[in-house]
């Protein structure tokens, strides 16, 4: 009993980086020993943000005729699907970042491979009008779109710690920054035409391949030490392939439009026996209550 309480007592616990996660601390009646990888998923829904309905134009052709002609874009929702790996650094920061409360501003770095869907749709209006400005007829068309992309994904995180409640030594909330790239290919590619008229301006859609890189914020919860949820939302702010300035915006039809992710991440950490290998016997962990049972 004596040399029971010993290893007890001086079992080598290992924790995270300062201010991370720590791993192999006593939490209830469970002894959970979890490393620095882990795998990840999240899945959720995609929508389509776009510019405001055009303002009325003035349209002519070789004929003469003259038209108001407007172009309405819409946003729809899709969804997407991912799995991947996650990695938590043991090395700590070097330098104290005292505004942030820690010591290095890389927490976690994580990637994966999915499938997302981008839908919408553009409306346009043309008002066919004589000399004088008045209108003698209208027409409207339309187009929808439904782009599939399978994609890899890979970011780098850094994490506030918010609220007092902890477990071990980490706070169990937090908030999820992230910066990152993605690489798209898109394997179903919608009609390039309208469904219904026709369309009067030059259409222009973005390239099967897309580079972008992306941001996104959340808030992180974690239910032990191996598992954590964080509920976020991301979106490109710079397409390098195609590139539309300082935004991510992809052109379809007449119209750019911006995709953002609404989502909910999952990790789960590795988990391994204690380096003592006490606890890695269900036997051993029975007797290990019954002796804080008699004592």
């Amino acid at each position: 009993m004596k040399k029971l309480l010993f290893i007890l007592l001086f079992c080598p616990i290992i924790g995270l980086a300062q201010g991370g996660f720590k791993k192999g601390v006593r939490e209830g009646d469970a002894y959970r020993i979890v490393t620095n990888d882990g795998i990840q998923f999240n899945f959720g829904a995609t929508y389509q943000m776009t510019p405001k309905t055009s303002e009325p134009f003035i349209l002519t052709d070789n004929s003469g005729q003259r038209g108001l002609y407007t172009i309405d874009p819409a946003g729809k929702l899709g969804f997407f699907a991912e799995i991947g790996m996650v990695n938590f650094p043991a090395w700590k920061g070097l330098v104290p970042i005292k505004f942030l409360k820690k010591s290095r501003l890389l927490d976690y770095t994580d990637w994966g491979i999915g499938y997302k869907q981008y839908r919408g749709a553009e409306t346009t209006n043309l008002d066919n009008t004589n000399a004088l400005g008045v209108v003698t007829s209208s027409t409207e068309s339309s187009g929808t779109l439904s782009n599939g992309f399978i994609y890899g994904r890979l970011s780098a995180h850094t994490l506030l710690y918010v609220g007092k409640k902890k477990i071990d030594k980490a706070r169990k909330y937090f908030i999820d920054n992230a910066i990152g790239f993605n690489f798209d290919y898109n394997i179903m590619r919608s009609d390039e035409s309208y469904q219904n008229g026709i369309n009067q301006r030059a259409f222009e859609f973005h390239d099967k391949f897309q580079i972008q890189f992306h941001y996104s914020i959340g808030v992180g919860i974690r239910f032990n030490r191996a598992w954590m949820m964080v509920p976020n939302i991301t979106l490109p702010i710079i397409g390098i392939r195609d590139y539309n300035g300082i935004n991510g915006r992809m052109n379809w039809f007449s119209s750019t439009y911006w995709p953002i992710h609404g989502q909910i991440k999952f990790i789960k950490l590795f988990e391994r026996p204690p380096k003592c290998g006490v606890y890695g016997d269900p036997t051993d962990k029975e007797k290990e209550k019954s002796f804080r049972m008699n004592n």
